[in-house]
């Protein structure tokens, strides 16, 4: 066993058994049989954990500050009328100090397996040794506590949950985080995952979405952690009858980062919307792996991924679709373009495809490079500088995720965010 294995094996011995024993025991054994994952794993080819398995890692504290919550956030201003609730590292506030939220009700997993285990024990997946699930065995095994949301009618306003690490770089956290929409209901939900200070620790998130027939749900994922900081994060998404997931994940911040997303449209007439926007800058490597699997007939998706990387970074955009016997007229379509600004970056696209039925519309397309050539040329003959044109047009590339974004707000804070990372930012601002 290597060091980081070693210490979480430690962690879960100290630690106190609870109502959800059963099935932590099952994650931690199946986690400790299969060891962290390798680059001979299928999803990890392209990502090295040798200097994070040579770690020692003790339990990040829950350390929480009421007074963090009065903090401004990036993402959201008063026109948005957005609830926030905070966690550090993993551990929500009390529940009397969480604001109360018309069509949402908000509890502590903790506490509502106390009450009724068999209840939250249906939305954690079944034990499985596929290697893009290590992480997520491990935060089954360790997280301390998390939310579980339940979405009962449809809600305007959005909620933010701003995921806080605090800490030392050789200490580990597990989020966890359970959103249930009810049949019929809709929210736009906002994670926002940000650091206190210099050093960091490691966060290992994972978080739950489950669609009753005809919910809607707009989620986002925004890294923003400081340079230091390593992110694993999964995120597992069920839906049923004519539900629809708009997904956004937005990379542009930390300086390790792994992201998953598995999606299971288990019904006929489910919709995912997933749009990726990998940023790449300085010496960041950002992982994206996105899974999803038609399980039902007439069910469709969408994935569009951006990447940009600069300086020395590396970027990974890794999609499969999986199209079940039985899962007639599906239709699929997965789109990852790529932008070099630098000769030293790295840019990566496998989208892949596995179909068992017939009669299924399913279309993949990757490309990597630097800007076209043909449409800098078309902005030169009109009269613009050279700078201005290539600016211009890295602008461009990224409204391809951003304009589907419905949270004003967050668009606009997340545009900058990314445009201060890019080469001719000041000029890339000026066509905001």
């Amino acid at each position: 066993m290597n060091a980081a294995l070693r210490s979480f094996e430690a962690q879960w011995r100290a630690r106190t058994p609870d109502a959800l024993q059963p099935i932590r025991e099952q994650a931690m054994q199946r986690f400790l049989k299969l060891g962290l994952p390798v680059q001979r794993d299928e999803t990890w080819r392209y990502t090295d954990l040798r200097s994070l398995a040579a770690q020692s890692f003790a339990t990040a504290a829950c350390a929480f500050n009421g007074a963090l919550a009065d903090e401004p956030l990036s993402l959201v201003d008063a026109e948005q009328r957005a609830s926030t609730v905070v966690l550090v590292n993993g551990c929500p506030p009390a529940l009397a100090s969480i604001p109360a939220i018309d069509g949402i009700t908000i509890n502590s997993i903790r506490e509502l397996a106390k009450v009724d285990p068999s209840f939250v024990a249906r939305f954690f997946e079944p034990a499985s040794d596929d290697d893009q699930r290590r992480w997520v065995l491990l935060n089954t095994a360790l997280f301390t506590d998390g939310l579980y949301l339940k979405i009962s009618t449809a809600v305007s306003a959005p909620l933010v949950i701003l995921h806080l690490s605090s800490g030392e770089a050789d200490q580990a956290a597990h989020p966890r985080i359970i959103i249930d929409v009810l049949p019929g209901s809709s929210a736009t939900i906002i994670e926002h995952h940000v650091t206190r200070g210099d050093a960091a620790p490691l966060s290992n998130s994972n978080t739950h979405i489950s669609l009753g027939t005809d919910a809607q749900i707009e989620h986002y994922r925004v890294y923003a952690a400081g340079a230091g900081a390593s992110q694993l994060d999964a995120l597992d998404i069920h839906q049923c009858a004519r539900s629809q997931c708009k997904q956004f994940t937005i990379g542009l911040g930390g300086s390790f980062i792994r992201s998953s997303l598995e999606a299971h449209l288990s019904q006929p007439g489910a919709s995912l919307e997933s749009y990726s926007l990998l940023v790449g800058h300085e010496d960041r490597h950002l992982d994206c792996v996105n899974i999803v699997t038609h399980a039902a007939p007439d069910t469709r998706s969408r994935q569009t991924a951006r990447a940009i990387a600069s300086d020395v970074s590396r970027v990974i955009f890794n999609s499969k679709v999986i199209v079940k016997a039985g899962a007639a007229h599906s239709d699929s379509q997965q789109s990852c373009r790529g932008l070099l600004l630098s000769p030293e970056a790295e840019i990566d696209t496998r989208p892949q495809l596995e179909i068992h039925a017939d009669e299924v519309k399913c279309a993949h397309g990757a490309t990597t490079g630097r800007l076209d050539p043909d449409m800098l040329f078309y902005l030169l003959s009109r009269g613009l500088d050279r700078e201005t044109a290539q600016s211009l047009l890295v602008y461009a590339f990224l409204a391809d995720v951003l304009s589907g974004m419905s949270v004003s707000s967050a668009r606009s804070a997340i545009e900058s965010a990314l445009i201060s990372q890019l080469p001719d930012s000041q000029l890339l601002r000026k066509f905001r």
